[in-house]
């Protein structure tokens, strides 16, 4: 005779019934689907860095092609180094336009990751273009299988787009931590998915669960 499962007077039995059993994404796909992500986040970043300057006029097109071309002739470490490139754009003697043009590409640069992150999370259903190529999708992990509130989803977001961000810089240890965290629980979250109340599937299990 085996033991039936007892319910408190506590529980809701329309909740129990809505509750679906989500299984974590395999994180070969994840590191994969963020892979195909940041190297097109990187792409749109060089188109940013690219058209953007078409926007001011040919005397400041030209002062930055200038910048650009003696930055790369700095020493590798000195590239790598966030005060003596601060020290290099100041001593370069840059117009008022020009620097207006390098803080406005700075925080497009800033705002780019999450805008991307959050279009993909908000209105294709959790999912970014190299999470829907293997068909994973984030969703709340409370067990219903729904999307996150936009407010949830943005700061999820927020988190996500700034460690991605931060990777392709000299100070990528804080964006690996967020991302590493997965490692650490046994429901593949990272730092963002705290954040955010998530959790990152395979999108036909959620399907199977819930049938």
């Amino acid at each position: 005779m085996t033991d039936l499962p007892t319910r408190t007077l506590d529980d809701d039995p329309e909740e129990s019934s809505n509750q679906i059993v989500l299984t974590p994404a395999p994180l070969t796909k994840r590191i994969i689907a963020f892979a195909m992500d940041f190297i097109l986040l990187v792409l749109l970043l060089q188109l940013l860095a690219h058209f953007m300057p078409k926007f001011w006029d040919h005397h400041t097109q030209q002062e930055f092609q200038n910048l650009l071309q003696q930055a790369t002739l700095l020493p590798q470490e000195e590239q790598m180094d966030s005060q003596e490139m601060a020290r290099f754009i100041q001593e370069s003697g840059l117009s008022p336009e020009t620097y207006e043009m390098l803080m406005a590409m700075v925080v497009w640069a800033c705002f780019l990751p999450i805008i991307y992150f959050f279009i993909g999370e908000r209105f294709f259903g959790g999912k970014s273009l190299g999470k829907a190529t293997f068909g994973l999708t984030s969703v709340k992990i409370n067990g219903d299988g729904a999307l996150p509130s936009p407010m949830r989803q943005f700061f999820r977001t927020l988190l996500k787009g700034l460690s991605g961000l931060i990777l392709i810089t000299p100070f990528l240890l804080p964006g690996l931590m967020n991302f590493l965290f997965c490692f650490l629980n046994r429901q593949r979250r990272c730092l963002h998915d705290m954040i955010g109340g998530t959790i990152t599937i395979q999108e036909q299990n959620k399907q199977e669960d819930s049938q």
